[in-house]
Parts: C-alpha cells; sequence; structure tokens
C-alpha cells in the first residue's frame, strides 16, 4: 500500500533541509537512515496515511513526523526538543522521530547498530526496558506495516 502524506502540524509543506539533518545527526552521533531521510527532508511534520499500525498492546496511529527544522511555535514537535524530554527515560541509543495519536513516540534504537537501526515504540508512560517495545527492523519496514 502506498504512504499519502497530509498537512498536519503546518498548512504546506516545509522541506528539511541538508544542512538542518546534518546538524541533528552531528548532535545525536548517528547517521539517519536513507529511506528515513528521503522522507522526512519531504514530509517532515506531516502524518501518513494510512497511519495505523499494531503494537503488542493493541493498535495506535503515527500522528506526525517529528520536525527537524527549527520552529519556535512548534517546539512540542521538534525532534531536538523530544530527544530531551524522553531521554532521561529511555535507554541511550533511543532518538524519536514521530509522535502518536496517544502521546507515545516511534524511534530509532541505535543500540544494535550505528549504521541500521531498529523502529520502536516509546510507550511514555512506562520507564527504561520496560517502555520500548519492537517495532520494525527498519524505517521503510515499518511504513509497509501501516494500515487503516
Amino acid at each position: 500500500m502506498t504512504v499519502i502524506w497530509k498537512s498536519y502540524i503546518w498548512n504546506q509543506p516545509r522541506f528539511a533541509k541538508p544542512d538542518e539533518i546534518a546538524s541533528l545527526e552531528q548532535s545525536w552521533g548517528v547517521i539517519l537512515p536513507n529511506d528515513y531521510k528521503d522522507v522526512v527532508s519531504m514530509h517532515q511534520g506531516m502524518s501518513p496515511h494510512p497511519d495505523a499500525f499494531n503494537i503488542g498492546r493493541g493498535e495506535d496511529a503515527i500522528a506526525a513526523l517529528l520536525i527537524i527544522s527549527p520552529d519556535e511555535q512548534q517546539r512540542a514537535y521538534s525532534m531536538k526538543d523530544t530527544y530531551a524530554q524522553v531521554k532521561p527515560h529511555v535507554p541511550d541509543g533511543i532518538y524519536p522521530f514521530a509522535v502518536t495519536g496517544s502521546g507515545d513516540y516511534i524511534c530509532f534504537d541505535y543500540r544494535g547498530s550505528l549504521h541500521a537501526p531498529k523502529v520502536v515504540f516509546y510507550f511514555s508512560e512506562d520507564a527504561g526496558e520496560e517502555a520500548i517495545h519492537p517495532l520494525a527492523e527498519s524505517f521503510s519496514a515499518l511504513l509497509t506495516k501501516l494500515h487503516d
């Protein structure tokens, strides 16, 4: 199924610039997956459709990809600010890139590989390892799991 991206945070698409992506990677000390960079460069702050996915505790939906580009009015959706918020509650190597409809986060998990992170779900009401649940082997694999 093809993913269609719809406006969520802003009324119009705002493209993430390569230097903004590179700055985030440098700040976090990671290389974001190319498939993710291709999507976020065009669709940051947007919502995928279909948006639902299965998780061990039931289903949830991706509300929006977090934003890389600076926007003082949308700091609640900033990747950098979200990471600062969740960092004390998750193991090292976990970096959020999307927010769900329930206010939890979908994250890259670099603990097993610095070059090919898995995708995990972070339950914000839990802490530590109990909060992290596997979702997909890659960003592209996550997109194939989305459904209505």
